[in-house]
């Protein structure tokens, strides 16, 4: 009898806040001030988006164009074939290989491997693709397409291409390199292990993931791509600062340089925007260069005045950044605006997840988000 009158009023207590809650929602949808800040804060979110993908594409062009170097090329094709192959041996192909569905992407390098037909293609990654094997197989079959068409000679071998993605993502790679683990199957086979699967199968590529190398190693090894590979390793600002000061010793020499110093920049616009990133490389390779501590110093100021601007705004700008982090997380602004209350009021994460339908996790992150900004 006790324990049916304590479920019942739980259940009283879950409607009288869904109620209430129900309320403040409605509150906040009608208010014309609180929807035009809504109205701003997704304009500018849009157009931050705007800017990342940008980055990211200006990204994609400085690999390209580490790549166009055959020297570079050589060195990082060599180790993960695992054959010394020479600069002479290059050859840059003139076509594009992309197929339809890829027409848009600047990342893919091709290159021919001079008296064999053996053609060897890098495609760089920024985000897990879990298609990427299905994409590799239709680059295969595409670039043995067109090869068949220039080299129509019956006794001619078949064109072997050789993928390799190169991924500088934050997050470690998950996804399969085999088509065949990705696909279904009729019979329950063992599927070949990776080490036993030759260069070039049709639907297998080499990964090199760059959470899979230490800093110390990136550091240590030739060229220029190693350190564009530290650079976008790097999560934590400070961290990033004083590995960029290390980079800068190692390649004062190294012809190609400027292109370091652009990662250097596109990375810290990532964090600051693009006024405060040309500041804080003016001084670890301007005129004023050299004093690390005076970088970092600047770092924290910039940080403060964010946190400074955060408070100053308030609670509309609170508002605005649950808002935005719900979006985020994939739920709906008066869902968001719920939590965000609810959480604030003191109520168990556990509460307001069974009673808004938001997982777990992701309250536990809109909760960090809040408080980061408080």
């Amino acid at each position: 009898m006790i324990k049916i009158e304590i479920e019942k009023n739980k259940n009283e207590l879950k409607k009288g806040l869904k109620k209430e809650i129900k309320l403040e929602i409605e509150k906040y949808l009608k208010d014309p001030v609180f929807m035009a800040l809504v109205k701003k804060y997704a304009k500018e979110s849009e157009e931050f988006n705007k800017n990342k993908s940008k980055i990211d594409k200006e990204h994609d062009k400085i690999i390209k164009r580490v790549f166009q170097s055959k020297k570079e090329a050589t060195r990082f094709i060599s180790k993960v074939i695992g054959s010394k192959i020479k600069p002479s041996d290059l050859i840059v192909s003139q076509n594009s290989f992309v197929t339809s569905e890829l027409r848009y992407r600047e990342a893919d390098i091709v290159y021919k491997i001079r008296n064999k037909n053996v053609v060897i293609l890098i495609e760089h990654q920024t985000r897990v693709d879990y298609r990427m094997a299905y994409r590799i197989l239709n680059y295969q079959i595409e670039i043995m397409r067109v090869n068949e068409v220039e080299n129509p000679k019956k006794e001619d071998k078949e064109c072997l291409v050789i993928p390799i993605v190169l991924y500088t993502g934050k997050e470690k790679w998950t996804a399969k390199n085999y088509i065949k683990e990705i696909q279904e199957r009729l019979y329950e086979e063992k599927i070949i292990e990776r080490g036993e699967i030759e260069l070039g199968t049709l639907g297998y590529y080499t990964l090199v993931d760059v959470n899979n190398y230490t800093k110390e190693e990136l550091l240590k090894e030739e060229g220029i791509l190693s350190k564009i590979m530290l650079i976008e390793k790097e999560r934590n600002t400070k961290d990033l600062i004083r590995t960029m000061f290390e980079i800068k010793e190692k390649i004062q020499n190294d012809k190609n340089k400027e292109i370091v110093y652009t990662t250097m920049e596109l990375a810290l616009n990532k964090k600051f925007g693009t006024k405060v990133a040309r500041k804080i490389m003016e001084k670890i390779i301007g005129k004023e260069s050299g004093d690390m501590l005076a970088v970092e110093e600047m770092v924290l100021k910039e940080n403060k005045m964010l946190r400074d601007e955060g408070r100053k705004i308030g609670i509309s700008e609170g508002k605005r950044i649950g808002i935005s982090e719900g979006k985020r997380i994939g739920v709906s602004e008066g869902k968001s605006i719920m939590c965000i209350n609810m959480l604030k009021m003191g109520y168990s994460i556990e509460t307001i997840s069974k009673i808004s339908g938001m997982s777990v996790k992701k309250l536990e992150r809109l909760k960090k988000n809040i408080k980061e900004y408080q």
